[in-house]
């Protein structure tokens, strides 16, 4: 990729907005991105915000006939009908949302046959002779080529009919729309924060048998929560965690837990917060802050954010975005709106 194309590429939260303006204009959107980099998640997220009922249709699993139909045989005549499960049909498909997203993932991955056959649904919306329902919307998506993904060339014929967006991760779009929505778990949070290079490390030539990326954080995640502690993590099951992400993140990731073995006590920060000892160690101040977080409310807000006052400038930035997200009623706090007159140059930037 030349330089000037790597200028054009997007965040997932500006890929959101952006496929949502090609799909008001009819258009058809293909978000090119790498394994694991949430274009899936996007579109579920358009789907929810639309009020659509979201089909996903993968396009690597799919043979030419599906975007024509099956023949049927009426008089001595054939007809083709349309896969009413894949394909929201004018005068046929009914649902109780408000219209359909229509999802063809993996469309570089298809046969050459297969995308020829797709032609006509992308830019007639028409499957075999049915049209498809004024209240349907499509997405496309597929990996890079250079990704050593399974992926197929499109053919200049389908390029053409396709408005293209790559997307590339934003670490704090991550943690404000995903990470702290999703209540992730606090010890992925402040690993992340203090190493955000971490949150995808995909190369195409990886040895390891898995990577880093926004999807398998989220399996991360989710064994967390199964495993119910919130300290150090079990050494012994090391290897789960590099069979989830890079193996040389996952024995960083353990390690970097045990540092919540020696968190500040809340109490502690909420009697004396001006005299409560601030971490030195740079792991235990990321992990001191994410934890801190957690636990704010409107009553303890003074005492905390006295405390956190006491934190570099990187640590209180990260406090404050995070706090926005997490508690936004304590935007009308009197020490919110102090101290976000100290921190207003901060937070602009």
């Amino acid at each position: 990729m030349s330089d000037i194309d790597s200028l054009y590429k997007v965040s997932p939260r500006q890929a959101k907005t952006m496929v949502m303006d090609i799909l008001e204009a009819r258009l058809v959107p293909f978000l090119h991105g790498s394994p694991g980099i949430g274009k899936s998640a996007i579109v579920k997220q358009i789907a929810d915000m639309g009020d659509l009922e979201m089909i996903d249709h993968r396009l690597s699993t799919s043979a030419p006939e599906d975007m024509s139909g099956l023949p049927r045989f009426k008089d001595d005549f054939a007809t083709f009908a349309p896969f009413a499960d894949i394909f929201p049909i004018e005068g046929i498909s009914k649902t109780d949302k408000q219209g359909w997203l229509l999802f063809l993932d993996e469309m570089n991955a298809a046969s050459k046959s297969v995308q020829a056959a797709s032609y006509k649904l992308v830019l007639d919306r028409m499957v075999g002779q049915h049209k498809l329902h004024k209240d349907a919307y499509i997405v496309a998506a597929g990996n890079l080529a250079t990704d050593r993904a399974i992926t197929n060339n499109l053919s200049t014929a389908m390029q053409s009919r396709l408005i293209h967006l790559q997307i590339e991760p934003n670490f704090q779009e991550w943690i404000e729309d995903v990470a702290i929505p999703e209540k992730y778990d606090k010890r992925i949070i402040a690993f992340l924060n203090r190493y955000p290079s971490k949150l995808m490390d995909f190369s195409p030539d990886h040895n390891d048998h898995t990577f880093c990326t926004l999807r398998t954080w989220e399996f991360m995640n989710k064994l967390l929560k199964v495993s119910g502690t919130t300290k150090a993590l079990d050494t012994a099951k090391t290897a789960m965690y590099a069979g989830t992400i890079t193996s040389g993140v996952a024995v960083e990731f353990v390690q970097f837990t045990k540092v919540f073995e020696s968190l500040v006590q809340i109490k502690d920060v909420l009697q004396e917060p001006e005299t409560t000892p601030v971490p030195t160690d740079i792991n235990l101040q990321w992990a001191t802050i994410t934890h801190l977080i957690e636990v704010v409310t409107e009553d303890n807000f003074k005492a905390i954010s006295t405390y956190i006052n006491r934190f570099g400038i990187s640590f209180k930035i990260l406090f404050y975005r995070s706090l926005i997200q997490h508690n936004p009623n304590l935007r009308t706090h009197p020490d919110w709106i102090s101290a976000m007159v100290e921190m207003q140059r901060y937070l602009n930037d």
